[in-house]
């Protein structure tokens, strides 16, 4: 009987720290954000996110490589947002411009900066 009293003992103290364990887990896993969900906000205040490379059918090379086409210069920044429902690559050049690409058509959007048209 006093062996059966210490394995109780003993697995009760086990499922004790077991039952901490996983709640500190949970807790620590709520108080940070999924990066691959989490949502911020731009420079315009519309949604941001980094799952928004999946939404889009172009790359970010195949973006950059459209802008540089456009303009004739090299990319320094390339940025990935929503904008008016619609994945858009806005990509700023050495030359001081800003070409907008569309995610999904690689059409051009807009081209700002540094004697757009």
């Amino acid at each position: 009987m006093h062996i059966n009293r210490k394995l109780i003992l003993l697995l009760l103290i086990v499922a004790l720290l077991l039952g901490v364990g996983a709640a500190a887990l949970t807790s620590a896993q709520d108080a940070q954000p999924n990066s691959d969900t989490a949502e911020t906000e731009n420079e315009a205040g519309e949604a941001e996110s980094p799952a928004l490379a999946s939404d889009a059918v172009l790359s970010e090379a195949e973006a950059v490589a459209i802008a540089e086409a456009e303009r004739g210069s090299t990319a320094k920044f390339v940025e990935l947002e929503r904008e008016n429902g619609s994945v858009v690559y806005s990509v700023e050049l050495a030359d001081g411009s800003e070409v907008e690409v569309d995610g999904n058509t690689g059409d051009i959007l807009q081209v700002e900066g540094a004697g757009s048209d």
